[in-house]
C-alpha cells in the first residue's frame, strides 16, 4: 500500500468461506489493552480513534505495519454498529452510507466495513467518487442523515486531525449529532464480547452525491444569513493538509469565487499546529490573493491566512469565530445566541442576545440545539452533558430541559420589546467545530404564547464550512478580524500528557479544591468545578483577577488539556505554571 506521505505493509488475514460468498473471521480474544480502546474509561467527544498503523523504527527509519489486531478492532465496531442498528429498525429499512478522509487505510476500511454492512442486508451507499473510493468530509457525513432522505445510518471513517498512522469511526443513527451517552457504552460493551465476524465479499454499492446535497443545503442556509457578494472573483487560496476537500472547493467555486488548491499533504494534518508561511506567502503572492483557507483531513478544524496592509496573519478557530459573531451582531444586525463550548474564546460574549456555555464537544452542544426546537433527545444525553444558560447577572444556572432556556429567550424579547424576531444560534468549539441555524420565535397572536421554529434540517454535529464562507465573505468585504476582538486578551491551549488512569486521577485528585481559593506561583485562583447533570465533574474553572483557566481530560488522545485567556502578555508563562502545578501535585 503507497501513500504520499506512508508506505504500510499489512499482514496476511486468514477467511473461512462457509458458504458459497461467505466469509467468516475468527476473532482472537482481546488484550486488557484493547478492551480499553474498544470500551475507554473517558468516553471519547468524537466517534473511536484508535492508533492503526504500528510504528517501528528500524536502522533510523520508519516502518508502518497494519496488524491484524488493529484491524480487528475496527472490524469489531462495524459488526456492533450494524447489530445496534438492525434492532433498532426491526430489520427494517437497511441502508448505510459509509464515507472516508483520505487517510493512507480509508480503502481497507471501507472495503472491510461495506462487506459487514452487506452480510447483515444492508444497502451500501458511497458518495459519487472515483471507483473505490467514498471521500466526504465528516461534517458532510454527519450532515447527511438529517439531509437525505431514507438513510437513516451514515459512517463516517476518520481521525481528523490526528497522524496517519491513526483513523476512527463516527457514526449517525437517525440524526446529525455524535453518539455517546449508553447507546455508545452499548456498542463498546457488544464489541468487547464478539467471537466472530461474517463477510460478503462481494458487494456493489449505489452511488449517490450527498457532496452535492450538502452545498445546496449550505448556500441556501447563507442567504438568510448574509448576501455573498464580495467572494465573486476574488481570488481564495484553499489547502487542505490531506486530499482535495472537493467538497468546499466546488462550494466556493459555485459562490464565485476563484479557488487556487494547494495539493502539498501534511502529517500531522492539523492547521492550528503547522502552518507553512513560506509556502503560503509564495502561493499568494503568484496568485495574487489575500486569503488562505487551511483545514484539516476531515474538515472541522480550520484555520485562517490573511494579507492585510502588507502583512501576513494567522488566526485560530476563537479568534475566526469571535470576530465573525462580533461583525455579524454589531455591523449587520443580527441577533445571535452564542451556544459554545466553555473553554471557547469569551470575546464575542458581549456581542451576543444569549450565551449558553456547554462541555466540550457536540455531544453537548447539539443538545441545546434540540432543546430549543422541541425534539426529544435520550435522558441518558441528557444526563452526561454539561449545560449552563448565563443569566443577566452573568452567572450561569445548569439546565437539565428546554425550559429554563426559552424563558430566558423570551423574558429577554420582553425586556426588549420583541413580538417576533430571528435569530443566528450559533454553536462552536475553540477547536475549530462550528455550527449555524435559523432561529424564529414570534408570538401567537392568538394565544400569545411563543413559538419557536425554523425551515431548516436541524444538523447538531460539527458543520464550518459556512462559517468559513461568512468569514471569507466578510473579509473580502474588507472587515479586518484583528479589530474585532479584544487582543489585550490572549486565548491559547496546551496539553500535559496522561493515560486515561492519569486522567481520572487528575479529577479525583484536584475535586478537593471546589470552590476554594488556592495559589500558583504567588497568584490566586478561585476554584469551580463544572458538572454535567450526574454531577459528575468534567472541567475545573481557575479564575483570577485577570484570567481564566480551563482544564479537562481529552476525549481524543493521552492528555489533559489547558486553556486560557490571560493578558497578552504573560498569558503563555502563567498557563505553564498552572500546567507544572497541576502535573507536579495531582496526577
Amino acid at each position: 500500500m503507497v501513500s504520499i506521505l506512508i508506505n504500510f505493509e499489512v499482514e496476511e488475514i486468514e477467511l473461512e468461506e462457509v458458504e458459497e460468498g461467505i466469509k467468516i473471521l475468527k476473532l482472537p480474544e482481546l488484550t486488557e489493552e484493547e478492551k480499553s480502546i474498544i470500551d475507554p474509561i473517558v468516553a471519547p467527544t468524537s466517534g473511536l480513534r484508535i492508533q492503526i498503523l504500528d510504528i517501528i523504527e528500524e536502522n533510523g527509519s520508519r516502518k508502518y505495519v497494519l496488524t491484524n489486531r488493529k484491524l480487528y478492532l475496527f472490524l469489531r465496531i462495524f459488526k456492533t454498529v450494524s447489530q445496534k442498528f438492525k434492532e433498532m429498525k426491526n430489520g427494517q429499512n437497511l441502508k448505510v452510507l459509509i464515507v472516508t478522509d483520505n487517510r493512507p487505510t480509508r480503502n481497507i476500511l471501507l472495503n472491510y466495513s461495506s462487506q459487514i454492512f452487506g452480510y447483515d442486508g444492508y444497502k451500501i451507499y458511497y458518495q459519487k467518487d472515483f471507483p473505490g473510493e467514498s471521500q466526504l468530509s465528516s461534517p458532510y457525513g454527519a450532515a447527511s442523515v438529517a439531509l437525505l432522505k431514507d438513510i437513516n445510518l451514515i459512517i463516517v471513517l476518520t481521525a481528523s486531525h490526528n497522524e496517519l498512522s491513526w483513523n476512527g469511526i463516527k457514526f449517525y443513527i437517525d440524526y446529525p449529532i455524535p453518539i455517546s451517552g449508553d447507546l455508545f457504552k452499548d456498542v463498546s460493551r457488544r464489541a468487547l464480547k464478539l467471537k466472530e465476524v461474517h463477510l460478503k465479499p462481494d458487494i456493489t454499492p449505489i452511488k449517490i452525491d450527498a457532496e452535492q446535497i450538502n452545498n445546496d443545503y449550505t448556500i441556501k442556509l447563507l442567504s438568510k444569513i448574509l448576501e455573498i457578494e464580495s467572494l465573486k472573483g476574488k481570488n481564495i487560496v484553499i489547502w487542505p493538509y490531506l486530499g482535495k476537500a472537493r467538497g468546499i472547493v466546488n462550494l466556493f467555486k459555485q459562490l464565485g469565487a476563484n479557488v487556487i488548491l494547494i495539493e502539498e499533504e501534511i502529517n500531522p494534518p492539523n492547521p492550528i499546529k503547522e502552518i507553512r508561511e513560506e509556502k503560503l506567502q509564495d502561493v499568494m503572492s503568484r496568485a495574487n490573493s489575500n486569503l488562505a483557507l487551511l483545514l484539516d483531513a476531515d474538515r472541522d478544524r480550520i484555520a485562517l491566512y490573511v494579507k492585510q496592509n502588507g502583512k501576513y496573519f494567522t488566526y485560530i478557530p476563537n479568534e475566526i469565530y469571535s470576530a465573525m459573531h462580533n461583525l455579524l451582531a454589531k455591523e449587520y444586525n443580527k441577533k445571535i445566541i452564542n451556544v459554545r463550548t466553555i473553554p471557547s474564546d469569551l470575546r464575542g460574549d458581549d456581542s451576543s442576545f444569549l450565551n449558553i456555555l456547554t462541555g466540550v464537544g457536540y455531544k453537548h452542544l447539539g443538545i441545546i440545539l434540540y432543546f430549543l426546537f422541541g425534539i426529544e433527545v435520550d435522558q441518558s444525553k441528557v444526563d452526561t452533558a454539561i449545560l449552563y444558560v448565563e443569566e443577566e447577572d452573568k452567572s450561569l444556572k445548569k439546565i437539565n430541559n428546554p425550559t429554563p432556556l426559552k424563558e430566558r429567550i423570551i423574558n429577554l424579547m420582553d425586556i426588549n420589546g420583541l413580538d417576533t424576531e430571528q435569530f443566528l444560534v450559533v454553536m462552536w468549539e475553540e477547536s475549530g467545530g462550528h455550527t449555524l441555524n435559523i432561529l424564529n420565535v414570534s408570538k401567537n397572536p392568538d394565544t400569545r404564547a411563543f413559538e419557536f421554529s425554523t425551515e431548516f434540517p436541524l444538523i447538531a454535529d460539527k458543520y464550518p464550512v459556512s462559517a468559513l464562507v461568512l468569514i471569507a465573505e466578510l473579509i473580502c468585504r474588507g472587515h479586518v478580524i484583528s479589530e474585532s476582538i479584544d487582543w489585550t486578551i490572549k486565548g491559547i491551549n496546551r496539553t500535559i500528557p496522561a493515560i486515561d488512569e492519569e486522567k481520572v486521577r487528575i479529577m479525583k485528585n484536584f475535586e478537593k479544591n471546589d470552590n476554594k481559593i488556592i495559589s500558583i506561583e504567588g497568584k490566586d485562583y478561585e476554584i469551580h468545578a463544572l458538572s454535567d447533570n450526574s454531577n459528575a465533574i468534567d472541567i475545573f474553572q481557575l479564575k483570577s483577577k485577570d484570567s481564566t483557566l480551563y482544564f479537562r481530560p481529552s476525549g481524543t488522545g493521552p492528555d489533559v488539556r489547558f486553556y486560557i485567556f490571560g493578558k497578552k502578555e504573560t498569558h503563555l508563562e502563567e498557563i505553564h505554571k498552572v500546567m507544572e502545578y497541576v502535573n507536579n501535585n495531582f496526577k
